[in-house]
């Protein structure tokens, strides 16, 4: 089984790669409607607030993963398995698997520990 801050480090970097990349694809779709051309890159100001807005959307989607594993473990959909690098094996029925998978690669310590204390 893979240590955990690799699994961590790694599921924060996409969460976060993927949130800057939806960000940047809204801008795009609004930058046309401002009528403010593509080849200005945009003062630090805009980028700094463009690079906030991805970490508050990070942030979010963290917050819903933690609900979506919790609720996960309270209709044990849920168990320690030693099958996946992150130990946790998700029903196929679970609504939300994708949110569980990601708050157990973000948090594998405390997702085996939830489990574990069940």
């Amino acid at each position: 089984m893979e240590p955990t801050l690799p699994v961590a480090l790694r599921a924060h970097v996409v969460l976060l790669s993927a949130s800057v990349a939806v960000l940047a694809a809204a801008c795009l779709c609004i930058v046309p409607l401002l009528r403010v051309p593509l080849s200005d890159s945009g003062t630090f100001e805009l980028r700094a607030a463009v690079f906030g807005m991805a970490v508050l959307g990070m942030l979010y989607v963290r917050h819903k993963a933690s609900h979506a594993f919790k609720a996960a473990l309270q209709d044990r959909q849920i168990s320690l398995s030693d099958v996946n690098a992150n130990g946790v094996s998700i029903a196929d029925e679970c609504p939300c698997a994708w949110l569980v998978q990601m708050y157990a690669e973000l948090c594998p310590a405390a997702a085996r520990r939830q489990i574990m204390s069940r």
